[in-house]
């Protein structure tokens, strides 16, 4: 079977949709032809140059990646003598499509925020600023009784009557409908100019926006009138919630000097800056992967005693020991090539369940561009 770029897009698109991204993001596909097949895809941090040699070495079809290829860059001409201009050139030349999930996979469930959180070993973890939230509406059919199980498994099976954990949930009430058939109709019940009396179901249950027009479409297809009657309303509750960064707690409460030391091993580091008192006993932590030092004000609103982020500046740290917050800086890095064998193992999991016989490598260029003396 072959496998398309498109077709990997729309895997990732069920991993970190790209609706969940900020605004400014331009996650996506960067270079390549959609309709080009892939045998083998490579996964890295970043789209840089000795990843590409990596990828051309392995003979890979597509890069994918967490940071974006053109992030923050205003393309005026492209050329081959400037780096990005060089890599354009090393991607299209040798048919590598590069793809990114950028800050929707920080938002998304499972994604390096989630990764850093397990990493950690943080527990009742909970999203630390909710950015999405799904948009619901609520439609109610009527349908002739003894047909409303058909009706309502044909809607939930196309994404209706989910609350939370729960799904197939609706509410039903018996009355009395009446219609009256017009001529050159086909009622399924009661005949062309006579009012008909039917005892009905009302049929209610919510509904995902996005997924309204599919549910309509099943609903009519397993509905026994000729011609249905149903109602869709706004409702002002809100569906499945998404957002950036990661508060929790600690198995067990640690000095910052002993947590950070954890932290440290974990992540690989052979060194880590710290912002704070080394022996505040730390239980709740909050965390932004990348560089997120803006949420620590909200980390310690939420009862956070120590904050993990990156990229942290000077007049940052000092604010953050100014309201008695502990926060160590991870490096942008480390914070997120986590997400590196977590996506390859996505992928490769996604192929084996389509049948796809593709190959699915993770990068082993180490970019880590920090080191210490």
């Amino acid at each position: 079977m072959s496998v398309k770029v498109k077709d990997i897009m729309e895997v990732m698109e069920g991993i970190a949709p790209k609706k969940l991204a900020e605004g400014w993001d331009k996650p996506g596909l960067a270079i390549g032809n959609p309709d080009r097949e892939v045998k083998r895809i490579l996964v890295a941090l970043d789209v840089i140059e000795p990843v590409i040699e990596e990828a051309k070495r392995l003979k890979a079809d597509m890069i994918l990646t967490h940071h974006p290829m053109l992030l923050f860059r205003k393309i005026e001409s492209i050329t081959a003598d400037n780096p990005l201009g060089k890599r354009i050139f090393a991607l299209i030349e040798n048919g590598i499509a590069a793809y990114s999930a950028h800050t929707n996979l920080d938002v998304a469930a499972g994604g390096t925020n989630d990764v850093l959180a397990e990493l950690i070993g943080l527990e009742n973890v909970e999203i630390l600023e909710e950015t999405w939230a799904e948009e619901l509406k609520k439609i109610v059919v009527y349908v002739p009784l003894g047909h409303e199980t058909a009706v309502r498994d044909a809607m939930c099976a196309a994404g209706a009557g989910h609350i939370g954990a729960y799904s197939h949930c609706t509410f039903a009430a018996k009355g009395m409908g009446t219609f009256l058939p017009s001529e050159g109709t086909n009622p399924f019940i009661g005949q062309p100019g006579k009012l008909e009396q039917a005892e009905e179901i009302r049929l209610e249950t919510i509904v995902p926006a996005e997924k309204i027009n599919a549910v309509i479409k099943a609903m009519l297809s397993a509905h026994p009138y000729e011609e249905a009657a149903y109602d869709i309303y706004p409702v002002e509750q809100k569906g499945k919630k998404e957002g950036i960064g990661r508060i929790g707690d600690l198995p067990r409460a640690l000095s910052f000097r002993e947590f950070a030391e954890i932290l440290r091993q974990k992540l690989h580091l052979d060194h880590i800056r710290l912002v704070g008192d080394g022996e505040k006993m730390i239980h709740r932590v909050g965390l932004c992967t990348g560089s997120g030092v803006e949420f620590v004000s909200l980390a310690k609103e939420k009862g956070a005693e120590a904050y993990l982020t990156a990229d942290i500046k000077y007049h940052e740290a000092q604010k953050a020991m100014e309201m008695d917050m502990a926060v160590a800086d991870v490096t942008h890095y480390e914070s997120e090539v986590l997400i590196v064998p977590v996506l390859q193992q996505k992928l490769a999991a996604a192929a084996k369940e389509k049948g796809w016989e593709i190959e699915v490598l993770c990068s082993q260029v180490n970019w880590q561009t920090f080191w210490h003396i």
